[in-house]
């Protein structure tokens, strides 16, 4: 299967997952991230031998949190679509001063996370991504996310099988 081909099925397979949670659409892009005003989550798919700060310093903080385990990259990639779209839910509750304060402080921790991994000073920089993870929004988001895996799993493990192949297929394109 050709590349276009790939990435338009899995944008129909996660759009088709996330529909049912409120999100009118999903975009495989280079980035996670959620646009309140196109109603669309737009994810990633990392090359196999990639894996990104932020993206474990994520899971070891559903781990040291919430308790939750993170055991396969395809749940890894499953619960950052699930956080984006408990921004969904987040921004409907979160306005006005909280979330200007919540934008600001985003500014301002990607900037200090960026310094702090580019002097190799990983510690701190985990440090960073823990008080952004900690955000109104974002903990909102995250509860969401946990909240719904932990009751939802019949559809979590439809979502693993269906995605799983596409997800793996794309790596192995992208590598």
């Amino acid at each position: 299967m050709k590349k276009k081909k790939l990435k338009k099925k899995i944008n129909k397979t996660v759009t088709a997952y996330l529909k049912p949670l409120g999100i009118a659409k999903a975009k495989l892009k280079d980035e996670y991230s959620y646009y309140y005003d196109k109603d669309m989550v737009t994810f990633k798919i990392d090359k196999a031998d990639e894996e990104y700060y932020a993206d474990i310093w994520f899971r070891d903080f559903l781990s040291d949190r919430f308790s939750f385990k993170i055991d396969t990259p395809i749940l890894d990639f499953i619960m950052s679509l699930l956080h984006e779209c408990g921004h969904a839910i987040a921004n409907e509750e979160i306005e006005g001063a909280i979330y200007e304060f919540c934008q600001n402080e985003k500014l301002r921790l990607n900037v200090e996370t960026m310094v702090a991994i580019d002097t190799d000073n990983l510690e701190r920089g985990k440090e960073l991504e823990y008080q952004y993870f900690n955000l109104p929004d974002e903990i909102m988001a995250t509860q969401w996310a946990v909240w719904y895996a932990e009751n939802h799993t019949k559809e979590i493990e439809k979502m693993k099988k269906d995605l799983e192949p596409l997800f793996n297929k794309w790596r192995t394109l992208t590598d």
